[in-house]
């Protein structure tokens, strides 16, 4: 098919004046900015709809909610506090408490804000707390997920903008994704957020330098996290950091941009803070299963394994992995859904579809129908060797382990991790009912004790002293103070 040059010409010179009267005229007032903001593709409205309808999916990809009566309607009462001084004051704002070891919080649009279980465990004081909830609300009035659509649907569109100027309907808000909405935002909207979250903190009566404290516990953490597991990147696992790039140096710049009032006699809620997360689960929950040494167990759904010495796990909310030195792993989860057939037809044709399946068998695993096989992945740093299990654990439930060796430690790994595979059990009753995670203790410091007389209380296998410190937010050389309490994981 041909067409008129000339006609395309045109037809540019006349979309790119509407194009800019559209700009112009979708732009808003923020008003918590006083700023010109582009989010005319997002109204308030939409926002709100958008909030409702991505919250299932962040519950499902982060753990669920974390099932603590009393901590949720801690966290509630904070975000309940800082939202009424808030720009927004009328926004029915939602704070959960997701069920997930990762540092994080993030916000949708609509006013919906999550912080982590992991995240209560390494703060030390309400302040703190509030310190994160009020930059995750500066976010939400700032309108940042707005402008971050408005501007990535335009920026898609191209000559297509001419349609948008003439009322056809974008319809692309559900497809964004809850993950698109969670993404980094612009250093600029950071330093925003940052501004509007002491102001908030301020009107509510907390101390505004907790911001930064908090920053600063969680680059403590972030390296010992890093150091612990041989992960130089722990971001990638998506802690606050990946979504919120900031520095303590541009908070207090941001401080300082505030310009607020200094609070006579701020809030920090220690004392309160700490006898409320007493209790708190460490490293895993009943609900998202946990990491017990070399074991996973999982007691609400009623199960465990047992992987390799040298093999460290770590708990996701999807999966659970083991790394060995060397590039072994083991991968495990659940089937996104039930199959009703053989355990070969499901490994061949359901799960392992892009392997070549060699040596696929049925075994009894425990009394439970299982299958194996292995295969060779190849890529550009060469062969391992792989080899999917899959287990029917009920009628509605597969699980699933892939083990990955190279070549030069498959023959080494073969016995180790055949016992790995017929570790799988169902756990008893008793078990189910007594089987706990790792829980945060909340203690007063006595007269003469030290960060190394708490870290012989620590219920970890590695660094306790270390992890004493982090969680406490003392540096490498601070010791606790007698009567103070302090934070100790233990069983």
């Amino acid at each position: 098919m041909t067409t008129n040059p000339r006609s395309g010409r045109r037809h540019r010179r006349i979309a790119t004046p509407l194009a800019a009267v559209f700009l112009v005229a979708a732009c808003s007032v923020n008003p918590a900015t006083g700023e010109r903001n582009f989010t005319g593709l997002m109204s308030p409205e939409q926002e709100l709809q958008v909030g409702q309808e991505q919250h299932p999916q962040i519950l499902a990809q982060f753990g669920g909610d974390y099932d603590d009566a009393a901590i949720a309607a801690y966290a509630d009462q904070i975000g309940q506090r800082l939202a009424r001084v808030s720009d927004l004051p009328d926004l029915a704002f939602t704070f959960t408490v997701l069920d997930s070891d990762v540092v994080n919080a993030f916000a949708l649009p609509g006013g919906y804000v999550y912080i982590s279980r992991g995240l209560l465990a390494l703060a030390t004081s309400e302040a703190e707390l509030a310190g994160v909830l009020a930059h995750e609300i500066g976010h939400v009035t700032a309108r940042h997920s707005a402008q971050r659509y408005s501007q990535s649907v335009v920026a898609g569109l191209g000559t297509a903008l001419l349609g948008v100027v003439v009322g056809s309907e974008v319809g692309q808000l559900a497809q964004f994704g809850a993950s698109a909405y969670i993404q980094s935002y612009s250093r600029g909207q950071e330093f925003q957020a940052d501004q509007l979250g002491v102001r908030y903190l301020a009107r509510a009566g907390y101390d505004t330098a907790a911001m930064a404290s908090f920053l600063a516990k969680l680059q403590a953490q972030s390296e010992l996290e890093a150091r612990a597991t041989g992960q130089p990147d722990p971001a990638a696992r998506y802690n606050i950091m990946s979504t919120h790039p900031r520095t303590a140096d541009r908070v207090n710049a941001a401080t300082e941009a505030a310009d607020v009032t200094p609070v006579p006699d701020p809030r920090h809620g220690v004392s309160d803070y700490l006898n409320t997360i007493d209790g708190l689960a460490y490293q895993g929950s009943r609900a998202q299963g946990f990491v017990r040494g070399n074991r996973f167990i999982h007691p609400e759904i009623g199960f465990q394994f047992e992987v390799p010495d040298g093999f460290k796990l770590s708990n996701d909310p999807n999966r659970v992995i083991g790394r060995a030195e060397g590039g072994a792993a083991i991968i495990f989860d659940a089937a996104p859904k039930p199959f009703d057939g053989a355990m070969t037809s499901y490994v061949r044709d359901q799960w392992a579809t892009a392997l070549d399946i060699a040596d696929l068998e049925t075994i009894d695993l425990n009394g439970f129908e299982a299958a194996t096989g292995s295969a060779i992945l190849t890529n550009r740093n060469g062969s391992i060797q792989a080899r999917p299990l899959a287990i029917r654990f009920s009628d509605s439930q597969i699980f699933r382990f892939l083990f990955l060796t190279p070549p030069d430690q498959t023959e080494r790994l073969s016995e180790p991790l055949r016992r790995t595979t017929f570790s799988f059990r169902r756990l008893s009753a008793e078990e189910r009912r007594t089987l706990r995670p790792l829980a945060i203790r909340v203690t007063s410091v006595g007269a003469g004790e030290t960060a190394a007389t708490f870290a012989g209380r620590m219920a970890l296998q590695d660094l306790q002293e270390d992890w004493f410190r982090v969680i406490n937010g003392l540096g490498p050389s601070a010791q606790p103070q007698a009567g103070a309490l302090v934070k100790v994981v233990s069983e």
